[in-house]
């Protein structure tokens, strides 16, 4: 109310032309002043996704060492969600149905409370859950007993100390375009991080398996699969990771992730995976 008195005040002063100018910026103030209402409303208005709430428990999970307790099951969630979201095809996303992406999702959330309770579990029968085993530097895949009868023995024999337990095995994938060899920008910075594990673990070999869909011989596939292991190899190579710690296998036309009845989902079969294990 002060605001218009000021205004018709300075009108009757100034004149029309300083009102007409003083009458615009009291609009734009007044619009401006809604649209940042409306902001506020909007963002307290807005909602976490289903997408959100899986990836928030992703990341819970791998502070509890779920790449070491359940590396299959975390691997099968992430790349259900990462399905469900559409994958990039050849300057394209493939989108998903609505019951395809309800269906993936509801997979992801299984496999999730899977791995969970992986990590609580005691997989080796000494009494002590999974990721605490693995926090503290012992096998979670070996009990406490065998470990400590196996150092003792040891210094016995050579009095050199026994190496504490590093992850058994990193899980990760990258998916290929029809026909195709060559790695995707998308997942180069995925695979920066694996690189950069490599490196700060010396002592760790990885094993890249490659695999195809369903179209074409058996014998063109299994080729394929092999090349695509081999296209990641180079590229792992290239940045510096030894040729020696790398070794590859060519699945072909078997262990599908999902059925190849559609463009998606072959493109989701259409993959390489790399293990990363200790060396012994």
């Amino acid at each position: 109310m002060i605001k218009k008195i000021s205004y018709f005040l300075l009108l009757a002063v100034f004149g029309s032309s300083y009102g007409g100018y003083m009458e615009d910026v009291y609009r734009k103030a007044i619009e401006l002043e809604k649209k940042e209402k409306e902001a506020i409303k909007i963002k307290k208005e807005k909602k976490p996704t289903v997408y959100d709430k899986l990836q928030t428990k992703i990341e819970q999970l791998y502070k509890k060492h779920v790449l070491e307790c359940a590396p299959e099951e975390i691997a099968y969630a992430e790349t259900y969600i990462e399905t469900a979201k559409g994958l990039p095809l050849y300057r394209r996303v493939a989108k998903v149905s609505k019951f395809e992406r309800y269906r993936l999702l509801k997979d992801a959330e299984l496999k999730i409370e899977i791995a969970e309770s992986k990590i609580y579990s005691d997989i080796d029968n000494d009494g002590v859950p999974c990721y605490m085993e693995v926090a503290k530097g012992t096998n979670p895949y070996q009990p406490d007993n065998v470990v400590k009868k196996e150092i003792v023995k040891e210094e016995k024999k050579t009095s050199v100390k026994v190496k504490t337990f590093k992850p058994l095995k990193l899980h990760a994938r990258i998916h290929f375009d029809f026909d195709k060899t060559e790695i995707k920008k998308d997942y180069l910075p995925y695979l920066n991080v694996i690189i950069r594990y490599l490196k700060r673990n010396p002592n760790i070999k990885v094993k890249i398996v490659g695999y195809t869909d369903n179209i074409g011989s058996k014998a063109y596939n299994d080729k394929l699969a092999l090349k695509r292991a081999k296209a990641v190899k180079d590229f792992l190579v290239k940045s510096g990771i030894p040729s020696n710690r790398i070794e590859i296998e060519g699945i072909g036309k078997a262990k599908y992730l999902f059925d190849n009845k559609t463009e998606i989902n072959r493109f989701t079969n259409r993959r390489a995976e790399f293990f990363i294990m200790e060396v012994k």
